[in-house]
């Protein structure tokens, strides 16, 4: 039972981590390594506990941008030009970030849970 809290608590800490360091400039591009490295470390679970706290991660991280993709989306709808771009467009580059956060956030957690396995760190 307390595997799964450190999974959980690994992936919130991942997901939290994750979208403060993507307001930072020049940060933002390995956001998602550097929340995945801190929720795995926290984790500590090896290489298949820092993978599901990377894809629990995503998961996280999936509610949101879909979330904020649909209301943005809603909002403009009716817009003359711009309104059917951005509904149409919502979703796709919502993928992408989604994507890049799942790719880049799955490797940081499997290398954070295996540092803190070896305790190198």
């Amino acid at each position: 039972m307390e595997v799964i809290a450190r999974v959980l608590g690994g992936a919130l800490i991942g997901m939290v981590c994750t979208f403060i360091f993507y307001f930072i400039p020049l940060i933002n591009s390995i956001a998602p390594l550097l929340g995945g490295l801190l929720g795995g470390y926290y984790a500590d679970g090896g290489s298949g506990g820092g993978l599901k706290t990377g894809v629990l991660m995503t998961v996280f991280m999936i509610i949101p941008g879909f979330i904020l993709g649909g209301f943005l989306g809603s909002i403009l709808r009716d817009a003359p030009v711009l309104g059917g771009l951005v509904t149409a467009s919502a979703f796709i580059i919502t993928i992408v970030i989604v994507a890049h956060t799942a790719v880049v956030g799955i490797i940081g957690s499997v290398i954070g849970a295996i540092l803190a396995e070896r305790g190198t760190v």
